[in-house]
C-alpha cells in the first residue's frame, strides 16, 4: 500500500507541514443478528468448533473517539482490511484487535521479566486506565462477561504439548517482548514486517508499517484456519488466537485454547475482540451519539495559530486538509442559519445546534444546505473548496457561541466532548 503525504496549506499560501495522516472511513452494516453472533460464537469453554463464520460488516463507518478509532489510523485500518480477499477480515475487527493489543499506542511495549513495573502504563502496559480498572489489577486477566477461572494464563511460545491437549504454563522470562501498535515480537516482525509507506524502512513502531503488517498476518491466518474445519473455534477466532499465540500453538491445541487451561488468557483475548468489534462502528445514516467529524481528512492548521494572514492575528478555527469536492457533513443535529457567501470565508454554512453552540464550515466550492433546514450529524451540507481568502483547497471549521465571527471556541475539546478525536 502506498500512502501519499498530505500537505497543509495556510491561508497565506505557504506549506506548513506534511504528515502521514489519514481520514475516517466506511466499511459495512452491523445488524442486531451479527452483533449477537459476534458476541456468542465462543460459547462455553467445553464446546468444540463453533462451526460458523462471523458475518462481515456492511455499510458502516469506523467510530471516532475514545471508544473508537483515532482518525489518523482509520484509513490505514480500512486499507489493511481491503487488501485481504477474505471478507471475514473487516476494518472493525482489526480496529478492535488494535485497541486490545495496544490501545492505539504506537510505542506500546510489553513488560519483560527483568524490568521493573511501570505504574504509568504508557509503554510497558498499553491498556488505558479504564481497561486497567476493568481488568482489576495491573497484570490480571480481562474481566470480560462470561469468562471462567482465575488460574494464571500462559503466554505464547510454549512448544511442549501433545496435539489437542492443554499446554503447560510458561515462565514469564520465556515470553517474548512485543512492540508497537500491533504488538509484534521481534522475530515475527523480522519475518512479517512490511514497508507500508514505502519510505525504505520497515519500522514496527510506525503505524503506517505495522497496521498493514497486522492485516497481512491476519489474512494469512484466516486462510490457514479455513483449511482446518475440524478445529475448535470459527476461522476468525482461530486467526485471532494464532495472532496472539502463533499458529503452531493453535495446532497443538487443536483449535482455540479453553478458558480454563494454561492459555485461558488467549481465550479471553479472542472473546474480548469478538465482543468489542461491533462497538467500533456506527451504522450508516447515524453517528456516535448523533455527532461526527465534518470531513474525512486529516487536521491541518490548528486553532489559535498565530500569523499575519488572519485579521485577529490568530486562526479562529481548525483546517482540514482535503481536496476540492470533498463531502462536508454537519457535525451534529441542528438548524442551518447561514448558507452562502461569507466574505473572506467564501461560501459557507453555519449551523445552530441544540446545545446553543454554532458550527461553521467555510471556503466551500458548493453549498447544498439551505437556511432553515434541519440537519442531523452526517447530513451532507456542501463540498470543500478554496473560495474566499484561501490559498489552497481545505475546509475551515469553527465552533462558536454565536452565529458570527468573533465568538469562536476551541474546536478540539468541543469535539472531544462529543466523542470525536482529531
Amino acid at each position: 500500500m502506498i500512502l501519499i503525504a498530505t500537505v497543509e496549506w495556510g491561508r497565506a499560501g505557504s506549506v506548513k507541514m506534511a504528515r502521514w495522516l489519514v481520514p475516517v472511513i466506511a466499511v459495512g452494516v452491523v445488524t442486531p443478528l451479527s452483533i449477537g453472533i459476534g458476541t456468542l460464537l465462543l460459547g462455553s469453554d467445553d464446546s468444540e468448533a463453533a462451526g460458523g463464520d462471523v458475518p462481515a460488516s456492511v455499510g458502516t463507518e469506523l467510530k471516532a473517539g475514545d471508544v473508537g478509532v483515532p482518525v489518523m489510523y482509520a484509513k490505514l485500518i480500512r486499507d489493511a482490511a481491503d487488501d485481504c480477499d477474505d471478507k471475514l477480515l473487516t476494518a472493525p475487527v482489526l480496529a478492535a484487535q488494535l485497541k486490545r493489543e495496544s490501545n492505539f499506542n504506537a510505542r506500546a511495549r510489553s513488560l519483560a521479566a527483568d524490568e521493573p513495573s511501570d505504574d504509568g502504563g504508557s509503554l510497558t502496559d498499553p491498556r488505558s486506565a479504564e481497561q486497567r480498572a476493568e481488568d482489576g489489577n495491573a497484570g490480571g486477566k480481562p474481566a470480560e462477561e462470561g469468562l471462567s477461572g482465575d488460574e494464571p494464563a500462559s503466554a505464547s511460545g510454549s512448544e511442549d504439548a501433545s496435539p489437542g491437549g492443554e499446554l503447560p504454563d510458561v515462565a514469564q522470562a520465556e515470553r517474548p517482548v512485543t512492540r508497537g501498535i500491533a504488538q509484534f515480537t521481534d522475530a515475527d516482525w523480522a519475518a512479517e514486517g512490511v514497508d507500508g509507506n514505502n519510505d525504505g524502512v520497515k519500522d514496527v513502531l510506525d503505524p503506517a508499517d505495522a497496521i498493514p503488517a497486522q492485516g497481512k498476518k491476519m489474512c494469512a491466518l484466516l486462510r490457514t484456519a479455513k483449511e482446518r474445519p475440524g478445529y475448535r473455534g470459527t476461522p476468525l477466532e482461530l486467526a485471532l488466537a494464532g495472532y496472539r499465540l502463533g499458529w503452531r500453538t493453535v495446532e497443538e491445541y487443536g483449535g482455540l485454547p479453553r478458558a480454563s487451561g494454561a492459555d485461558g488468557e488467549t481465550y479471553d483475548y479472542v472473546k474480548a475482540v469478538m465482543k468489542s468489534y461491533p462497538k467500533m462502528v456506527v451504522p450508516v445514516g447515524g453517528v456516535s451519539g448523533g455527532w461526527t467529524l465534518p470531513v474525512d481528512g486529516p487536521a491541518g492548521t490548528p486553532y489559535h495559530q498565530r500569523g499575519s494572514s488572519w485579521s485577529t492575528g490568530l486562526h479562529t478555527g481548525v483546517d482540514f486538509v482535503v481536496p476540492t469536492g470533498t463531502p462536508v457533513k454537519a457535525i451534529g443535529p441542528g438548524e442551518v442559519v447561514t448558507a452562502g457567501p461569507g466574505g473572506d470565508y467564501g461560501d459557507q454554512v453555519v449551523i445552530r445546534h441544540e446545545d446553543g453552540t454554532f458550527s461553521q464550515y467555510a471556503h466551500l466550492s458548493e453549498v447544498k444546505a439551505v437556511v432553515g433546514q434541519s440537519v442531523q450529524g452526517g447530513t451532507l451540507i456542501g463540498w470543500s473548496g478554496e473560495t474566499g481568502n484561501a490559498s489552497g483547497p481545505h475546509l475551515h471549521f469553527e465552533v462558536r457561541t454565536g452565529p458570527a465571527f468573533g465568538s469562536d471556541l476551541s474546536p478540539v475539546p468541543y469535539l472531544r466532548a462529543k466523542g470525536l478525536i482529531l
